[in-house]
């Protein structure tokens, strides 16, 4: 595997196209988006790298703010911090 390896051009490790703009701390996940279509997809260090997650970068934008509102409405479960730890309720 490699970035944008002729011989498995529909599986690639990484692709020149995919623009990454959202990662965890230590780069071993995060989001892309696609040069080519504008599609957003996402990787994980050890899994496969998914593809049109999103159909668009509004479409992204879109759940999230879906996601925020519906923390501020009380209706998502939301963390705390307890003795250092997060806490899901």
């Amino acid at each position: 595997m490699g970035f944008a390896p002729p011989d498995q051009p529909d599986n690639p490790f990484w692709r020149n196209e995919w623009i990454p703009f959202l990662s965890d701390r230590d780069g071993w996940s995060g989001k892309f988006i696609d040069a080519r279509d504008g599609r957003i997809g996402r990787w994980f260090v050890g899994e496969i790298t998914i593809t049109g997650e999103y159909e668009t970068l509004a479409g992204y934008f879109d759940s999230l703010a879906r996601t925020l509102t519906r923390i501020v409405d009380g209706s998502h479960p939301v963390c705390r911090v307890s003795e250092g730890r997060l806490v899901w309720s």
